[in-house]
């Protein structure tokens, strides 16, 4: 009995080191498809992201040139601008909602006013006027850099 003791204790030390391999293979793969599975989420939702942002900043662009040189004839022109903030409400920081909300605000208060002259306006003050969609793409290039931190 004596010389099957050394033997278990060989057997049982093999099984057992087996066993912590495997374990611990499938905890590395485990955790690293997760991860994985992890970073394409965030990337395929910035990247969700960045269309919308991109497509709100242009419909913004155009709409605010077209409310300096016209009144709002037709309150369905901020339809589509309305469904994109809409869509960032959904998904977007908070820091990027007021920033799409203050677009929409600029752009109804700039229909408000009177018929300018577009060339003239932007002589004046080029700046000034796209100044809530800088805002818009400030926030939206700080909110990029929060999601990419988490890769």
């Amino acid at each position: 009995m004596n010389g099957l003791a050394p033997a278990i204790v060989t057997g049982a030390a093999a099984v057992a080191g087996t066993l912590l391999g495997g374990l611990a293979s499938f905890a590395t793969t485990y955790f690293t498809v997760r991860r994985q599975g992890h970073d394409e989420r965030v990337l395929r939702d910035l990247e969700r992201r960045e269309e919308l942002y991109g497509s709100f900043n242009e419909l913004g662009s155009n709409l605010i040139l077209d409310a300096i040189e016209h009144p709002l004839d037709d309150p369905r022109k901020l339809i589509p601008i309305a469904g994109q903030a809409g869509r960032i409400r959904l998904t977007g920081s908070a820091e990027v909602l007021r920033a799409a909300e203050a677009v929409i605000d600029h752009l109804i208060e700039t229909y408000q006013r009177p018929p300018a002259d577009l060339r003239a306006v932007l002589r004046a003050g080029p700046h000034e006027i796209m100044a809530p969609l800088t805002a818009f793409t400030q926030a939206c290039r700080t909110e990029r850099q929060r999601m990419l931190r988490k890769l």
